[in-house]
């Protein structure tokens, strides 16, 4: 595997699950910011750096034994961009950059290591990221995966990651891995989402195949 530098995007403050912490959710006995952070951590190859905010003290000692980094963003208020744009600024030199928020119960090991084979032959400037043909509208995922050159593109202010329409607005940059797998899709922004996915984990239910297929969106 490609070495890769991961930003794990933990800075935010959880609006719609009311005074909750989503991050700090049980999940099979860890916090969902622990499961998340400890999965991409075992990963090859790979320097986790993940971007704080909202809360920080209470979500860096979740992960305080892992063998990652942690950084806090003072502008996180600013939204989501500028935690992308502080992880990246912080991580240290690397062959791609996998970029993905923390709140993603069901994206597993094999699901990034997919995506990251996936990227290895994207061209000088790309950025791959999961396509899923839903609803009859083509929807992007998460994570996200940046060459060096998209990432300076982006430090530069040239690229918008957060942007929902980025399909659209950067279709030349867009290295598409088209999947049905819900674990690129699926994220926690609501109780009555909490509890679903909360009951489908504890049943053990299983994932589909990352086994996917690349290629550009015309």
């Amino acid at each position: 595997m490609i070495n890769v530098a991961i930003i794990v995007l933990a800075a935010g403050k959880s609006r719609r699950m009311g005074h909750k912490n989503k991050l700090l959710l049980d999940f099979g006995g860890e916090a969902l910011l622990r499961r998340t952070v400890r999965m991409l951590a075992g990963l090859q190859d790979a320097e986790v750096t993940v971007v704080l905010g909202h809360a920080a003290q209470e979500t860096a000692d979740v992960i305080r034994d892992l063998d990652v980094t942690v950084t806090v963003n003072p502008d996180y208020n600013m939204g989501q961009r500028s935690s992308v744009f502080h992880g990246l600024s912080k991580a240290g030199t690397a062959a791609a950059y996998l970029v993905t928020p923390a709140d993603m119960p069901r994206l597993e090991s094999d699901h990034c290591s997919a995506l990251l084979k996936a990227h290895e032959t994207a061209p000088a400037g790309s950025i791959t990221l999961p396509v899923g043909d839903r609803s009859s509208a083509f929807e992007r995922g998460n994570p996200v995966i940046l060459t060096p050159q998209a990432r300076d593109n982006v430090l530069r202010g040239g690229i918008n990651l957060g942007c929902r329409g980025l399909l659209d607005s950067e279709p030349e940059l867009i290295n598409s891995f088209v999947t049905a797998c819900d674990g690129y899709f699926i994220d926690i922004d609501t109780p009555e989402i909490y509890q679903a996915e909360y009951s489908i984990f504890m049943a053990g239910s299983g994932q589909p195949t990352a086994k996917e297929h690349t290629h550009g969106i015309e």
